[in-house]
């Protein structure tokens, strides 16, 4: 084979792999054009606030605030995609403003299921602050996405100011405490009496009937009278029984819905402290209220 031939098929080779190379660098982006780029409230109540931003091809972006809790940016996807990927939140100037290299404001691992990411509190106010100044920040996923280098997911900053001040409002407006933190409650009482402690009564059920007052999907209800064990277990039976009616009583009084009221007791059987002393005898003598769902 002749030297002219050896260094062309060379040069031949280089090339190729230059075409290799540059092929296994492909890079996916996902946004919205500007042209299509909205933000739009979803949810907005005074327990739950979301505003949703499209990204074609990929799924959507959704900050979400729920009553009681922080925000949180949640990455919906249509794609498949396995758990435990690593993901930059980043963020970077839009096409239109001088180029400057992205800023990292969070490392990420994905879920592997169409919410792909749920991202709480301090990462995702970044984002918000991020989109509020202009910027645009996104998921920059690494190496090794199936036949792809690496995929950047952005959101766009058009128009986000134009849903921006109605999900402040509605923010503004949650309700200070979550299902979760108000749906239990409960009041004491002096051994042998049926008449809660006043101090307690007063306040024991103020968060539990204001949330109440909001969510409209709470279905039920349960008020549970127990007792300490001293005294027979048919008169602790009784007084625990008394005590509930009190309760229930109290709640009518107050506003609430006999209709979703469900009365149980179950006397000294359930104790909340299985100890002996005075300060677990009147842990025991209680009548709880739970709202359920």
């Amino acid at each position: 084979m002749s030297s002219k031939l050896l260094i062309l098929l060379s040069l031949l080779l280089i090339g190729l792999t230059g075409f290799v190379s540059q092929a296994s660098a492909i890079e996916r982006r996902y946004e919205a054009p500007m042209e299509e780029s909205r933000w739009t409230i979803t949810s907005a109540s005074r327990l739950i606030c979301e505003m949703e931003h499209i990204i074609p091809n990929f799924g959507k972006a959704i900050f979400s605030r729920e009553a009681g809790r922080k925000l949180h940016l949640k990455l919906v996807t249509e794609l498949n995609f396995s758990d435990g990927l690593d993901v930059e939140l980043v963020s970077q100037s839009p096409n239109w403003k001088s180029l400057n290299e992205p800023i990292k404001l969070a490392s990420l691992e994905t879920s592997g299921q169409d919410m792909l990411l749920n991202i709480p509190g301090r990462p995702a106010r970044l984002a918000y602050l991020e989109l509020h100044g202009g910027f645009q920040p996104g998921f920059f996923f690494a190496k090794n996405i199936n036949l792809y280098d690496s995929m950047t997911v952005l959101m766009s900053t058009v128009r986000f100011r134009d849903a921006e001040s109605e999900f402040e409002k509605c923010v503004n407006d949650l309700h200070p405490h979550h299902y979760n933190d108000v749906k239990f409650a409960k009041i004491h009482f002096r051994s042998d009496d049926e008449f809660p402690l006043m101090a307690e009564e007063k306040t024991a059920f103020i968060d539990l009937l204001g949330y109440l007052a909001v969510d409209r999907s709470i279905k039920e209800i349960i008020i549970s009278g127990y007792a300490d064990h001293t005294g027979s277990v048919c008169y602790n039976d009784v007084l625990a029984s008394r005590r509930a009616q009190y309760v229930y009583d109290l709640l009518v009084q107050l506003g609430v819905d006999p209709d979703s009221l469900r009365v149980d007791y179950y006397g000294e059987s359930k104790p909340y402290k299985n100890g002996k002393t005075k300060a677990d005898l009147a842990a025991n003598r209680r009548v709880t209220v739970e709202l359920r769902r």
